[in-house]
């Protein structure tokens, strides 16, 4: 890990902050309030900027090195991309009807939710992959901190500890996605309601998780570079 450069701290905490944006915005869509639309337009453009960036990169360079850790270049790069290129999609979506959030607001939420439904297909898609991402990391074991990690580096050794950590992480976001989908597709929006808390609680963890990593991740750097064993 010494000669490798990983950013996955500022992809999980853009995640995180991208689907308590994004759970917050469709609650607001179910509850019938006015909807800001620049103001929701320059945050998932910012954080559908980063995501898609930094995830594309990760896909097609495979940063995270040997000893192991590839994989991350799947779980982390792709899903990443993915769900970035759609936060640009709701980011364009909103700043061009924004004559539309002027108006009345039952009118403007009903046509939001009805824009969607067609990306509801590729939400459900990823909701998928990061359900069958969230078996691999339990069933593989992945995800252990090295020894030279802090905090999580103590665990190193119950690798099943940080794999069920991580495959309940991406299978709460997964659920969040697939009820996503299915509460578009088969206009049952009472379904919204539970994608909102899965996306709130999913999103609250990465964001924790990635505020974790810049410490973690530096100090595990630092151990390295120092012949160190900081444990916390």
């Amino acid at each position: 890990m010494d000669d490798v450069i990983v950013y996955n701290e500022l992809v999980a905490l853009t995640a995180g902050a991208g689907l308590l944006g994004f759970a917050a915005f469709l609650a607001q869509l179910i509850k019938n309030t006015r909807i800001e639309s620049e103001g929701w337009a320059g945050f998932f453009g910012v954080t559908g900027v980063l995501l898609l960036a930094l995830g594309i990169h990760t896909t097609v360079t495979w940063p995270f090195g040997g000893g192991g850790f590839e994989y991350a270049n799947i779980a982390f790069g792709q899903p990443a991309a993915a769900f970035g290129a759609l936060l640009l999609f709701a980011a364009v979506y909103l700043w061009r009807h924004r004559a539309l959030y002027a108006g009345e607001v039952a009118e403007a939420n009903a046509a939001t939710l009805a824009a969607f439904k067609p990306v509801g297909i590729f939400v459900g898609a990823l909701g998928l992959a990061m359900g069958v991402l969230a078996i691999t990391f339990v069933r593989f074991q992945l995800g252990a901190a090295p020894p030279e990690e802090p905090i999580s580096g103590r665990f190193g050794h119950l690798p099943l500890l940080e794999a069920l950590f991580l495959g309940g992480l991406w299978g709460i976001v997964a659920v969040g996605a697939l009820l996503f989908a299915g509460a578009l597709w088969t206009d049952r929006p009472r379904l919204l309601r539970w994608a909102v808390w899965a996306w709130i609680i999913g999103g609250t963890v990465f964001l924790l998780f990635g505020a974790m990593n810049f410490y973690t991740h530096i100090g595990m750097y630092y151990n390295i570079e120092h012949g160190t064993m900081h444990k916390w």
